[in-house]
């Protein structure tokens, strides 16, 4: 019999084996693309385990909790309903005292009657259990069941958990097959209401434990009334806290409380308001449909409707994008503080001009007024000054970063405070490095052009003070100062083969500006003009072209000028003191130069006095006029320009400005020259050089191919 048994079985597993043989068997390694369907099968299992394995670790999760809470749980009420099982049942010792209490009564009176002791029941009375322990011992065994109901639902919900995976996720088979399979369980697991199914089980230990607790309170209630009122006290702070965590979500759609009878409170309440509100609706035909109550009827209609049909998680979503603007003020203030290396604040740069010029923010400006201004420009301080002092940063990583910041910077339009980044919280040595790079010089340009001089003004500051620093004279470095200056390509060419000239036409451009904005802001707060003065004189102007020196001259006496006639310590100090050793420098060994102090002179009181700045009185240092003496302007009220006309304009006339701020060509060009005018030389025969005539200047510009800037007409010359 055994033998004709393993014959059975050796001839069954060779056919099983000639079966399996003939089915072609995928590669494990990666699917079998032998059908065009398979690329969008195999998308849709690639996505779908992701979800199934995300579903499944949170109910395996879910499971974990019920089952550590049921466990500790069940053994309190298990403890409590040992105790109160015994009301339930006859007391073996109350039967012993009812005897023993007839016995005593015999021995105590010998003298009692026949009749008295046949009156005396000779049985206890049947054992009935008081009521209150009937409703403890009920309810604490009911909350017992339900608990251990709980743990086993629970136990069950981790298989069903383990086993959806694994029939659901066949790697041995091709993506049309596996798809197939799990798109059948989907189904299965939906139409049976699974998802629900889990939900109810945190709902049943919450009704485990409210069971319990009204045990509790019967019990107590039947022991010890000032035992009773504390528990009951506490409980019913505990309901209370309980309920506003169920209904919490229905007015507040932001809440992380969540109960699970939340969804039921959330249908009950909007389903009954929206019926009551589509039963009133016939009501409507008594108001104008341009009344407020109309409108009011209308959108508590429709929103009551969404409510029921989208559930709690949809509504909130809904209410978080249509309230987009004050989300992405906290997006942005959740990502901000949270910035800790500069990689974070470097994509945090990167990111803002894209974000201020998205299509899906509503006012993007407006939502980065949620970051305090304070602390964005100590963001961007910290930044710079990491990046400027960095000695691990290669110089093109320390352009890029300026260049990011910069980009930031003009994308929120931040205006003249953030400028004083660079010279309130910079060093000299950090600001000298942050200068050094061209790209932040060409952001900056389109704040010069700004009409607020309280942005224009601090910009070019900056642009002077990059000009001065750029090591590199590149193309990009050049393209920065035709723009900045105003000038042409020959004319910077010319700059260029005179040593030093063009610092000192960047030097002339700032100081007109800085005199400009002194005279605009008297009393005020004046931008970080002694570092960038300091940092743009930083030349010789011995080897500078004479007309270059002739403006210098020029715009030195209309300064001091001013500073005589207003008594302006501000002009004095902010202006002639840091520039007194290039004056000096021109003028020694002549009438002009100053007595007060000289180039070694320290003192801070003679240096911010207006008397101590003399004028420039040396004949050879202006251009002149028709009578032949030279023409010494003063600012306009207008535009702290030289009021000139015809042939008395000086070279220095070339720096006003038109309306939109866009700088004028400055005055002596060696293309413009006298070709048989001698070169610059150093000494004081320089001076013999003249610049040439203005309107010549233009003339010969208006001829050029490259476009320039016209100077302004004074109307009260042209009068």
């Amino acid at each position: 019999m055994s033998q004709s048994a393993n014959r059975f079985v050796d001839v069954e597993d060779r056919a099983r084996e000639r079966i399996d043989s003939n089915v072609p068997q995928p590669s494990q390694d990666q699917p079998n693309f032998s059908d065009g369907s398979e690329p969008l099968f195999n998308m849709y299992v690639e996505r779908a385990e992701k979800e199934d394995k995300e579903l499944a670790d949170r109910w395996q999760k879910d499971a974990d909790g019920i089952l550590i809470f049921t466990g500790l749980f069940s053994a309190a009420v298990a403890v409590f309903a040992a105790v109160s099982i015994q009301d339930l049942r006859p007391n073996p010792q109350d039967t012993s005292a009812f005897y023993l209490g007839n016995i005593y009564q015999l021995l105590a009176d010998p003298n009692i009657s026949r009749a008295s002791i046949l009156a005396t029941p000779a049985q206890p009375p049947p054992f009935s259990p008081p009521t209150y322990a009937i409703w403890v011992n009920s309810l604490w065994f009911l909350s017992l069941a339900i608990s251990l109901t709980s743990a086993l639902l629970a136990t069950l919900l981790q298989q069903w958990a383990r086993r959806y995976i694994a029939v659901t996720h066949l790697p041995r088979y091709n993506p049309h097959k596996r798809a197939r399979v799990r798109a059948f369980f989907v189904n299965g697991l939906e139409r049976l209401h699974l998802p629900r199914a889990v939900e109810t089980l945190p709902t049943l230990l919450h009704l485990s434990l409210f069971l319990f607790f009204s045990g509790l309170l019967i019990f107590l209630f039947n022991i010890n009334h000032t035992a009773f009122s504390l528990v009951a006290w506490w409980i019913g702070l505990s309901g209370g806290v309980y309920g506003c965590i169920t209904l919490m979500p229905i007015f507040c759609h932001d809440s992380p409380y969540y109960a699970p009878l939340s969804s039921t409170a959330w249908f009950l309440y909007n389903g009954i308001s929206y019926g009551v509100l589509r039963i009133l609706k016939p009501l409507l035909l008594y108001f104008k449909s341009s009344s407020p109550i109309h409108h009011h009827f209308w959108r508590l209609y429709i929103t009551y409707r969404h409510r029921a049909l989208w559930g709690i998680v949809k509504t909130a979503q809904e209410t978080a994008w249509k309230s987009s603007g004050k989300i992405d003020g906290n997006i942005l203030k959740w990502i901000f503080d949270s910035l800790d290396e500069d990689r974070e604040l470097e994509t945090f740069c990167e990111g803002i001009p894209g974000f201020c010029n998205s299509k899906v923010v509503n006012e993007p400006r407006e939502v980065f007024a949620k970051l305090e201004t304070t602390s964005l420009h100590a963001v961007f301080r910290g930044f710079l000054g990491r990046t400027c002092s960095s000695s691990l940063l290669s110089e093109g990583d320390k352009e890029r970063r300026i260049g990011l910041c910069m980009q930031a910077v003009d994308a929120l339009d931040l205006q003249f405070p953030c400028l004083r980044v660079f010279s309130t919280y910079l060093d000299e040595q950090d600001m000298d490095e942050a200068f050094r790079f061209v790209q932040m010089g060409h952001s900056l340009r389109s704040r010069c052009r700004n009409s607020d001089h309280d942005t224009s003004f601090p910009a070019q500051s900056m642009v002077a003070g990059i000009v001065a620093s750029v090591p590199e004279r590149d193309d990009r470095w050049k393209a920065l100062v035709k723009a900045h200056l105003g000038i042409s390509d020959d004319v910077l060419k010319d700059y260029l083969a005179h040593g030093d000239s063009v610092l000192l036409a960047n030097l002339i451009y700032f100081i007109r500006q800085l005199f400009r904005y002194c005279d605009k802001n008297l009393g005020g707060y004046i931008p970080f003009p002694d570092r960038i003065v300091k940092m743009i004189s930083k030349f010789e102007i011995r080897n500078t072209l004479p007309g270059l020196k002739h403006d210098f001259c020029a715009l030195w006496n209309d300064i001091t000028r001013e500073a005589h006639e207003n008594q302006s310590f501000i002009i004095s100090d902010r202006i002639l003191r840091p520039i007194r050793h290039h004056y000096i420098t021109l003028h020694q060994g002549t009438t002009s130069s100053p007595t007060a102090f000289d180039a070694d002179t320290v003192d801070y009181d003679v240096l911010r006095q207006p008397s101590s700045y003399p004028l420039c009185h040396v004949p050879g240092h202006h251009s002149h006029g028709p009578t032949g003496h030279p023409t010494v302007t003063s600012p306009s009220s207008h535009h702290l320009d030289p009021i000139l006309s015809g042939s008395s304009r000086t070279a220095s006339d070339v720096f006003s400005l038109t309306p939109d701020h866009s700088p004028i060509h400055l005055g002596e060009h060696s293309s413009l020259r006298d070709d048989h005018s001698p070169p610059a030389s150093v000494g004081n025969d320089y001076f013999a050089t003249t610049s040439p005539d203005l309107a010549t200047t233009i003339a010969t510009e208006a001829h050029t191919d490259t476009p320039t800037f016209s100077p302004i007409a004074n109307p009260e010359s042209d009068s």
